[in-house]
């Protein structure tokens, strides 16, 4: 899945919906643009990922660790320069006390860093951002490529498809007290 750029993800929680938009470029190098909504649940994985940008960003909105279970990433928009150089925006969902409900924060336009130099400049992501917004694309793709919970659409091997207490397959080793009823036809 090399040939897709991912645009947004968007997790929403009280649904379970996943939509992702991305584009995907064929041999000729022709563009086609897709919005697509799963209901599959994504796999562990993908929530650690999206969970670890919680930190970040705190650390972008400039708001203390003491707020860490009042907010809640569930978004992700990306933008990439010519040179491939991504640019993301982050949407969490913040509880606020005194309403008692959530709004939605979102950083800046920030991007990744090309050298040290711009790493310690405002306007780009600090080491840590970077590398969980490149995991959470990273779940994305393959979730695109097939990897939900619990099962993988492709025959892939997964640690969740190894579950053995699956109630979907009832094994009945002896005869357990079950009588055909005569029909009409007999």
């Amino acid at each position: 899945m090399s040939n897709v750029t991912i645009n947004k993800i968007k997790y929403q929680e009280s649904s379970g919906k996943l939509t992702i938009e991305y584009m995907r470029t064929n041999e000729n190098k022709k563009p086609s643009y897709h919005t697509s909504i799963f209901n599959d649940e994504p796999a562990p994985e993908f929530f650690t990922a999206l969970e670890n940008l919680t930190k970040p960003t705190l650390n972008i909105l400039g708001l203390g660790a003491l707020l860490i279970k009042r907010i809640k990433p569930y978004a992700v928009s990306f933008k990439y320069a010519e040179d491939k150089t991504m640019s993301a925006v982050i949407s969490s969902m913040f509880y606020v006390p005194s309403a008692d409900r959530e709004i939605v924060v979102n950083t800046p336009l920030m991007k990744c860093p090309s050298d040290e130099v711009e790493a310690s400049q405002a306007g780009f992501f600090n080491q840590e951002a970077v590398d969980a917004l490149w995991a959470f694309e990273q779940e994305a793709r393959k979730y695109l490529d097939g990897k939900r919970n619990q099962i993988s659409l492709f025959g892939e091997d997964t640690e969740a498809e190894t579950v053995t207490d699956d109630v979907s397959v009832v094994d009945i080793s002896a005869p357990n007290n079950v009588v055909q009823m005569p029909t009409v036809a007999q």
